[in-house]
């Protein structure tokens, strides 16, 4: 796909690129500038905020000014100062070159070069205070004046030396003196110098301090105007700390004529950014445009900037990046998670890191507590959306909804026509399990296992083959191997390998990643791999029962075996309590670390039978209490509570019959824990 290159992100240059109907506002005050007749400085203050086009409204003020030889225009660039004399030194030695490049008639030329040395006066009385080299510096830059004859001539001469002495006997007759020659000069050139500050709210406070205290009161020359673009809220907030809450008042100090510009409603916006999009130059079949643009209209996506500048920022990438992506995939779709990608880059990642979440056209309607799944669901979104610092938040949710038809289920009551979610792996959608990761490949490319790989996976039957494949592309790196199970159920639904099981077995110590969350993590994606896998109760017992795999792994292939066949029996279950007592040989803290593991990657994972589990582990008295102890909890007020997520995966009045049946005569050590479930689980069975 191509675009047209225009730079949406370039502050416009002329009245005719107005967006904002700007241009009669822009014309008047040029013509209040040129009106003016008084020689006493004045400054010009052109308020609003981020990104409301001060910069395009003060070009086209000075479009105005163009060829007209009774103003000089100055624009001048604070950023970069990390000094106050470097502020002031800059300050009057661009003033003095600007001065100094404008063609004027003869007349004017000795007033201009008597301006000019006078700047040098100015700029070392202020910066060179108990500097040394003074000499040198001024020497260095004594021979740039206004004519280059006269420049050329002085650089020749024996007398150099001399006038620079003078220069610097002048300077001690004070800065008064040297300031009214200045004004002078200024006088008798009868011409105006504006001189444009830009900017000012990006600058650091201390900054945006110097500067005002400039304007106000080093450069208040004759026939000097200052136009000022700044936000006001965030100089008054720099220049309260000058006077103790009262930047206010000194900005009103330093602006006699401040020009609030309009907010942009989000109608202007909305327009601002439908005209841009038109401007893209959708070059290739398989987009179309009216459908694209419909979409937008429909789902207000433009509702969700806040000013053009961020209009700007979000179509630069969204250019940039539509250029590199599949062709295939759904404009639209990629137009939303490129907003979240550039707006809110962790509700972008929190997107591809639960595909779970969003991935697929249905919620799964075959779950146990489906409306409860909701709601953990629901939840976790809206979090994230309270979050957003940028955008509005009930667009983002809108256009989230517009995208993912599993999400439009989370919010609504009824499931809209599920006819139409036919058409999202056709048209290449984000919400289609086979796309999901292309709309994110310009991140994640790197981390991102393609369909190639696994057919390599399935057409491999052997131990060796297989880790080859593993070793190739990284895959016994964690967070690439927690993508495994979601590629897998995508792209190998129906695979059945028991030699596939068992090389996941013996590579379970070879998986790394960062420590923190590293066990728990690695167990959800064992899980989910095993999980997703098909006639697994075809692995032999004997193999289960193998030391020379890892007891962790082995513990987690079982519960994935219960979690899929969706049976109230329990499959492997002598195998699973041989491997408890295997567990129960090692230390306790050790113990305890696995199993709460193990129980928290089946609770992340939706293990809705997680009852079947229990029971066995209620069957060792041992770990069963191991257990209870890794879900009991503290508020903030110290007192204990039983973890909410496993009742909601366990009714409480069957979690109490578990306890009262396995520790029908607990030691003096289980008594106290064993009680508090019995009152706790009493009290909350009423409620369920």
């Amino acid at each position: 796909m191509q675009t047209n290159t225009f730079k949406v992100d370039k502050a416009i240059t002329s009245k005719n690129e107005d967006l904002f109907n700007r241009k009669e506002n822009a014309a008047t005050l040029a013509k209040i500038i040129k009106s003016y007749q008084d020689e006493d400085s004045i400054s010009i203050g052109i308020i609003g905020d981020w990104g409301s086009g001060k910069t395009s409204f003060i070009n086209m003020v000075l479009e105005d000014f163009k060829d007209d030889e009774k103003f000089i225009i100055i624009n001048f660039n604070p950023w970069n100062i990390s000094t106050r004399k470097q502020l002031i030194s800059d300050f009057f030695t661009m003033l003095s070159k600007e001065i100094c490049k404008v063609p004027f008639p003869e007349f004017k030329c000795r007033n201009l070069k008597k301006i000019y040395s006078h700047f040098k006066f100015k700029f070392f009385s202020e910066v060179s205070q108990n500097l040394e080299d003074l000499a040198l510096l001024f020497k260095m830059s004594s021979y740039v004046i206004a004519d280059p004859v006269t420049s050329l001539a002085i650089s020749k001469t024996s007398n150099a030396i001399s006038d620079f002495n003078k220069l610097l006997n002048a300077e001690k007759k004070g800065l008064d003196e040297i300031k009214n020659k200045i004004n002078t000069a200024l006088s008798n050139i009868d011409t105006k110098i504006i001189i444009v500050i830009d900017d000012l709210d990006r600058l650091a406070d201390t900054d945006i301090r110097e500067i005002f205290q400039l304007v106000r009161s080093i450069a208040d020359f004759k026939n000097t105007m200052y136009i000022l673009a700044y936000d006001n809220e965030i100089v008054a907030k720099a220049l309260d700390k000058i006077q103790k809450d009262k930047g206010e008042r000194y900005i009103e100090k330093i602006v006699q004529v401040p020009i609030v510009l309009p907010k942009l409603n989000k109608a202007n916006l909305i327009a601002i950014f439908m005209q841009k999009i038109e401007q893209f130059g959708f070059v290739y079949e398989k987009i179309d445009k009216n459908e694209f643009i419909e979409n937008l209209n429909t789902n207000n996506f433009a509702g969700a900037f806040e000013n053009i500048r961020d209009i700007n920022r979000y179509l630069n990438v969204l250019k940039f990046e539509m250029s590199a992506i599949k062709q295939e995939l759904y404009l639209y779709d990629f137009a939303v998670i490129t907003l979240f990608k550039v707006f809110e880059p962790k509700f972008y990642e929190f997107i591809y890191n639960h595909f779970e979440i969003f991935a697929g056209t249905a919620l799964a309607s075959y779950e146990i507590d489906e409306e409860e799944q909701k709601s953990i669901y629901t939840k976790m979104i809206d979090e994230q959306i309270e979050n957003l610092n940028k955008l509005n938040k009930e667009v983002i949710k809108k256009l989230l909804i517009s995208i993912f038809p599993k999400i439009y289920d989370l919010y609504n009551r009824y499931f809209s026509d599920l006819k139409d979610r036919r058409k999202y792996k056709h048209k290449y959608r984000i919400a289609s399990l086979e796309y999901f990761q292309d709309y994110f490949v310009l991140n994640f490319a790197e981390n991102v296992i393609r369909k190639e790989t696994i057919d390599k996976i399935i057409k491999a039957n052997s131990h060796q083959e297989y880790d080859d494949i593993f070793n190739e592309y990284d895959l016994k790196e964690l967070e690439i191997f927690k993508q495994l199970a979601f590629k897998m159920s995508v792209y190998a639904n129906d695979f059945k390998s028991s030699e596939f099981i068992y090389y996941l077995w013996g590579i379970f110590d070879e998986i790394y990643g960062e420590k923190d969350f590293y066990c728990f993590n690695k167990c959800r994606a064992y899980l989910e791999i095993f999980s997703n896998l098909k006639e697994k109760e075809s692995v032999v017992s004997d193999k289960l029962l193998d030391d020379t795999y890892s007891l962790d792994v082995r513990m987690l292939f079982i519960y994935s075996c219960n979690y899929s066949m969706r049976e109230k029996g329990c499959f492997y279950e002598k195998e699973l309590k041989i491997l408890l007592d295997k567990l129960l040989q090692e230390d306790s803290e050790k113990v305890k670390e696995k199993i709460k593991a193990h129980i928290y990657a089946l609770i992340t994972n939706n293990f809705h039978y997680l009852e079947n589990t229990f029971k066995i582990f209620a069957q060792n008295s041992k770990i069963f209490f191991l257990v209870l102890e890794i879900f009991i909890e503290k508020d903030e007020n110290n007192q204990k509570h039983i973890n909410q997520n496993l009742l909601n995966h366990i009714k409480p009045y069957k979690l109490k019959t578990m306890v009262e049946e396995t520790f029908k005569n607990p030691t003096d050590e289980q008594k106290e824990l064993i009680e508090f479930y019995k009152n706790d689980l009493q009290k909350k069975s009423s409620w369920y």
